[in-house]
């Protein structure tokens, strides 16, 4: 206890809290006197460990982000202009795209431009079916291909896929299925299943000539009878050809099979003349054979042997591929990417679009994929991409996944922040508790002439001392252990304990990066709840009563 003297200047008491009080608040900070300063040194050492969790959780996330994201950009292009496959013109579908991917790569922020065909499909393997997503790739590319190289997994195959019926799987997909690269599979595409049901939902209609026997009989005669010769063509009265079609239209309205009507539309079609005489019971002209031509067409649709049709359309439509996997490339459950890979050419065959040379999608790299969608609005703007066509961005595409490692990102900042404001009740309840031992103290400061904000001061700046300290702490911890993760990893699975398994994750080492921004946030937002932390009860004690504080001295 201090030894005062009445004749001590007032002034300089001023000064001795002044220059002072921040060895005042060290003073009460001392570990070795009190059981309070012990609490305050465990509180300081609870905000080293928070900042420090939050500071190495952080990092991991991010350094998983960008694993997820550096993989997805690996075999996903930047930009994807698509348009629906029953819209396109087969006549001028292939120029079109040609013509869009020869803009594209005109323009100089346009790195790599290629055709994409992406499919579903059933893949047969053990006699088993399994749905699969197929994507092709322009294996002509080399830059394609090289981008595409890296992500294959050591000792899966060397990702060599050509031009044959060869398939590389995704390592998800792999582990799912229990497809291994040597295996040789089957393809169907769904878009074959979709074009199969028709034929399938018509096998139990009666065929034609068992509804319409007697009614084709008699159109062979009344064409045989009434279509003749007429100088160098033939010609038909035009009340009996009339008739015949009407007939025929009717026929249209039954449930028959889609070759049935096909030969009906054709037969009308032969019927159907504009050289004729402007007289409602005139003749209707047509060219020599003619006759003969339509007597044919009702004998072969009499003679159609409707099961063996059905049959031919459904080995054509349904005709499996056999394909090798060849590769496993690296993914993982954040982004797990196309299940197969398969040459372009192959996709196109899959998707029924390889006679015309149609594509649905082309594929566009740009400079710098982070700057995507402002590439893309630019483009559209500048007409440089047709308006026929819909747009959509790799982080667009894989929004799914980028938000849910930012929600699970900010579920662990939420859960882990609880550390810190621990320690920081922790330090509020120790600092009400300081004042309220120090009130004697406090009471003969203002005696001497401390003012409030003095006194404040000295009880604020402990939280301050602890909020510094506590910060840099476990800044230099989280450091630390960012440096020795693997060390640590190893150590934990020894013990059976591995949240992060690497043949799960697929890396050899777990990724992080140290963001700046997020590093000074998390040590000033601890410093600042800190420092609140003792502000609270500091401002309380200077606002105390001092003769009631020395009342029992």
């Amino acid at each position: 206890m201090w030894h005062l003297n009445a004749n001590f200047p007032a002034d300089h008491i001023f000064l001795m809290f002044k220059n002072f009080s921040t060895l005042l608040a060290l003073r009460y900070l001392n570990p070795v006197r009190t059981h309070v300063s012990v609490i305050t040194l465990i509180s300081l050492a609870g905000v080293a460990l928070g900042v420090m969790v939050l500071i190495v959780v952080l990092s991991v996330m991010d350094g998983f982000e960008d694993l997820i994201k550096s993989r997805v950009l690996g075999r996903e292009p930047h930009i994807v202009l698509a348009r629906e496959a029953q819209l396109i013109d087969p006549a001028t579908g292939e120029k079109e795209w040609r013509d869009q991917v020869a803009k594209l790569e005109k323009d100089k922020s346009v790195t790599n431009v290629y055709p994409l065909v992406q499919e579903y499909v059933f893949v047969k393997y053990n006699n088993q079916y399994i749905q699969s997503g197929v994507k092709g790739m322009d294996t002509s590319d080399q830059k394609t291909v090289d981008e595409f190289l890296e992500l294959i997994k050591p000792g899966k195959g060397d990702g060599d896929m050509g031009a044959g019926y060869v398939a590389t799987i995704s390592s998800v997909f792999a582990e799912q299925s229990g497809l291994r690269v040597g295996d040789e599979i089957e393809i169907l595409s769904t878009r074959n299943i979709q074009q199969l049901q028709p034929i399938m939902d018509q096998k139990d209609y009666v065929p034609l000539v068992d509804q319409k026997g007697a009614e084709i009989d008699k159109i062979i005669a009344s064409i045989s009878k009434n279509m003749t010769a007429y100088e160098e063509k033939e010609a038909m009265l035009n009340p009996l050809l009339v008739v015949v079609k009407n007939e025929l239209e009717s026929w249209n309205e039954l449930e028959i099979r889609t070759v049935e009507r096909g030969m009906i539309e054709e037969l009308l079609t032969l019927l159907t003349t504009e050289d004729y005489e402007d007289d409602e019971n005139g003749k209707n002209f047509f060219e020599k054979g003619t006759r003969q031509e339509v007597i044919d067409k009702y004998n072969e649709l009499k003679t159609l042997n409707v099961y063996k049709a059905d049959s031919e359309a459904i080995s054509e439509v349904a005709l499996p591929k056999d394909v090798k996997i060849v590769a496993e490339y690296q993914t993982d459950i954040y982004a797990p990417g196309p299940q197969m890979i398969v040459p372009l050419s192959l996709a196109q065959e899959i998707s029924g679009v390889n006679d015309t040379g149609l594509v649905t999608q082309i594929a566009v790299h740009t400079e710098d994929p982070y700057l995507a969608k402002q590439e893309l609005e630019r483009l559209l703007e500048e007409g440089v991409i047709d308006g026929s066509w819909y747009t959509s961005t790799w982080m667009q595409m894989h929004e799914k996944q980028f938000s849910l490692i930012s929600s699970q990102k900010s579920m662990m900042i939420v859960a882990l922040s609880f550390i810190i404001l621990i320690a920081v009740f922790s330090i509020g309840a120790v600092m009400f508790t300081i004042t309220y031992q120090k009130k004697k103290e406090i009471g003969v400061m203002k005696a001497l002439g401390a003012t409030p904000a003095q006194i404040t001061k000295v009880f604020t700046l402990q939280g301050v001392i602890v909020g510094l300290f506590g910060a840099l702490i476990g800044w230099g911890l989280s450091w630390i252990v960012l440096e020795n993760l693997n060390i640590i990893q190893d150590g934990l699975a020894g013990l059976g304990f591995n949240p992060f398994d690497k043949s799960f994750y697929g890396v050899d080492s777990m990724p992080y990066i140290t963001n700046p921004f997020e590093i000074m946030l998390v040590l000033v937002g601890a410093f600042i709840l800190c420092t609140f932390a003792a502000l609270v009860p500091a401002f309380i004690a200077s606002r105390a009563d001092a003769a009631k504080s020395l009342r029992s001295m």
